[in-house]
């Protein structure tokens, strides 16, 4: 299936969407078509930890046989999506990309994976993820070019989205793990607010930073599968939003800051110019913009103490493992758990005292506007690694949330994205937003 950064309706999660509600097509066709492309593909791209099987083939018959009864659950039913081996899906192990770990098959869901049932989705398999969900590199390839990575830790999920061997995927962030594989990739990510979507049955690597998330082609997509796994409260407003006209008034606009100073010093000099042409077109496009150089959140502390904490944490629930069984721990895992046992308590107390106050004094200083920002440094690196995570890893540690969208090509042909970055509980509006600047870069 060839890529693009503006895939065609019908090739989206909406789309088959619309098309299963509307009698276009079955259930049975959209994992077919699935199925047909991970065949094809993944030999190479090695997006899956399993996919597909006797459970899964039922479950599609049991989506189409509820239509013919009229049974129709929502914008999730019979979409074909994948889940990040970090969480509990009830009859296969969960790994967590770990070497030499053998794991028995869960009991039970854990509550993304139950929810997403729940609404009608198809959980087709287990996606690949860096070992633990930290940085050592996996074995899956990007999409728009084997010789370079998908970004991490939620590797496996923007591989399979990006290519079609799914319509979503369930990721998670504690540094950059949904943000960076989906701007790599060319699709969308969401990470919420911290705290709004559930971690039971997720594989926890560092509890005060941990954000489940979706990733999918377009934000439609991302809010369709929002719908499903957010907290009641919020869900007819994200339903409501889902059904409005892709462009509004400009007058209900955000306010939108570009974030410079720092952040534009580690940017790469081919994405700052792409991300001055992207916010150029949003602002002809009837955007209100101004620039910010963030000094208030001190992003050399933030930086160090968001290790602190991601290090401290990994080694209160992994030491023990590592004394007993180092052979399934990989290089930087290792030195993480190393790093934080190595580390006083003091400095991981004042790391969580920084993080209430920087995130108090963020919230003050972002207020109703929509902060703007390149989802990288630049393209997607060579294999070795899955990329640098500073430029997310503060919407992590502040658990604001954030949308990544594509905005445009490298000069090597490969994705570039944007990121999107709202106040905390802020996100529905960061959701209205981001549907605006996807819809105006998309225009010719």
């Amino acid at each position: 299936m060839p890529l693009s950064l503006l895939p065609k309706l019908e090739n989206t999660l909406r789309g088959q969407s619309l098309a299963i509600q509307n009698r276009q097509t079955t259930c049975r066709e959209v994992f077919a078509r699935c199925r047909s492309v991970t065949a094809e593909l993944d030999p190479t791209i090695k997006a899956w930890v399993n996919f597909g099987g006797d459970s899964v083939e039922q479950v599609v018959a049991e989506r189409d046989a509820e239509l013919r009864r009229g049974v129709w659950r929502g914008p999730l039913h019979g979409i074909p999506v994948g889940v990040k081996d970090i969480y509990d899906v009830a009859g296969w192990p969960t790994i967590a990309g770990i070497p030499n770990r053998s794991s028995a098959p869960a009991d039970a869901d854990s509550t993304m994976v139950h929810r997403l049932r729940e609404a009608g989705a198809v959980i087709v398999g287990k996606t690949v993820t860096t070992p633990y969900a930290f940085f050592d590199p996996p074995p899956t390839r990007n999409p728009w070019n084997l010789d370079r990575t998908p970004g991490g830790s939620s590797s496996g999920s923007a591989a399979a989205v990006a290519s079609g061997m799914c319509l979503g995927a369930l990721g998670s962030q504690t540094g950059g793990s949904i943000t960076r594989p989906a701007a790599f990739c060319g699709v969308a990510g969401y990470k919420p607010s911290f705290g709004l979507l559930s971690r039971r049955g997720m594989f926890p690597f560092a509890p005060s930073l941990d954000h489940p998330g979706p990733m999918a082609r377009t934000v439609d997509d991302l809010l369709a599968m929002t719908t499903a796994m957010a907290p009641k409260a919020l869900r007819l407003d994200l339903l409501q939003l889902l059904s409005e006209p892709l462009l509004f008034n400009i007058e209900e606009l955000p306010w939108f800051e570009r974030l410079r100073g720092e952040f534009t010093e580690k940017t790469e000099p081919a994405m700052r110019d792409a991300f001055d042409a992207a916010t150029q077109r949003l602002t002809l496009a009837g955007a209100m913009m101004s620039d910010s150089e963030a000094a208030e959140l001190e992003l050399p502390t933030l930086w160090t103490r968001h290790r602190c904490v991601m290090s401290v944490e990994i080694a209160a629930s992994q030491a023990d493992q590592l004394r007993q069984h180092p052979e399934k721990f990989t290089p930087a895992v290792r030195g993480l758990i190393e790093e934080g046992l190595s580390a006083r308590s003091v400095d991981y107390a004042i790391a969580l005292q920084f993080q209430r106050a920087l995130r108090r004094r963020a919230a003050n200083a972002i207020g109703d506007s929509i902060w703007l920002m390149p989802a990288s440094r630049g393209a997607a690196p060579t294999p070795e690694t899955t990329g640098d995570p500073c430029m997310n890893s503060p919407w992590s540690f502040l658990g604001f949330p954030t949308i990544t969208i594509p905005m445009s090509l490298s000069s090597e042909g490969l994705p570039l994205g944007l990121q999107l970055i709202a106040g905390p509980g802020q996100d529905l509006e960061l959701f209205r937003a981001a549907r605006w600047c996807e819809a105006a870069l998309a225009q010719k």
